[in-house]
């Protein structure tokens, strides 16, 4: 067996507690992609694409003689067809959280592993999503929920792991895709490549 090094192509925080789940040890070279240059509208296909993109980025970067395995993941949240991505300002997180209370949305997860061994690549590309249910919720609600949490980092400006997960109703699917990892998947992955 040949020793692998791990490197998370994200500096999100919520990624790096996720893999720590699976992997004890592994490096962190957050990418440098531009995303402003996807013009992609399917959701499924966005992270996918970012997911790559990312990933690439990081592995254009490093040595190829290495022998090392890249994660690299994007998540978006999607309301009624439209992509609400990381809020601007805090009254842009409490525009998106007002438009999310009391309805339903979609959280797309894209995944890229990416294998060098030996100078030989092997690639899995998919994504995951997972509806996610909000409560009714007061405009008091959402400012202390704001003030209490930074929003500014987050697609949909909230994370279910944190002070918002009392605004879930219900969710449909994995849970880790919504915080932007889907675990079970990323071991089938590994467990093949």
């Amino acid at each position: 067996m040949i020793k692998m090094k791990v490197i998370l192509a994200s500096q999100s925080p919520r990624r790096k507690e996720l893999l720590s789940k699976v992997i004890s040890d592994f490096e962190i070279i957050p990418s440098n992609f531009d995303e402003s240059k996807i013009n992609e509208k399917e959701p499924s296909k966005i992270v996918e694409i970012l997911s790559k993109s990312k990933g690439m980025e990081v592995y254009d970067r490093l040595n190829k003689q290495d022998n090392f395995i890249i994660i690299s993941s994007d998540t978006i949240v999607v309301l009624d067809d439209k992509i609400l991505g990381k809020p601007k300002d805090k009254e842009d997180s409490f525009r998106m959280l007002k438009e999310l209370q009391n309805n339903k949305h979609t959280v797309y997860t894209g995944l890229f592993v990416l294998k060098n061994e030996n100078g030989k690549l092997k690639e899995v590309l998919t994504h995951s999503k997972t509806d996610v249910y909000f409560k009714k919720l007061s405009d008091e609600e959402i400012i202390k929920y704001i003030n209490s949490e930074n929003t500014l980092d987050k697609a949909g400006a909230y994370a279910i792991q944190g002070n918002a997960k009392a605004f879930v109703e219900k969710t449909k699917g994995n849970i880790e895709t919504v915080i932007g990892l889907d675990i079970e998947k990323l071991k089938e992955i590994l467990n093949i490549i």
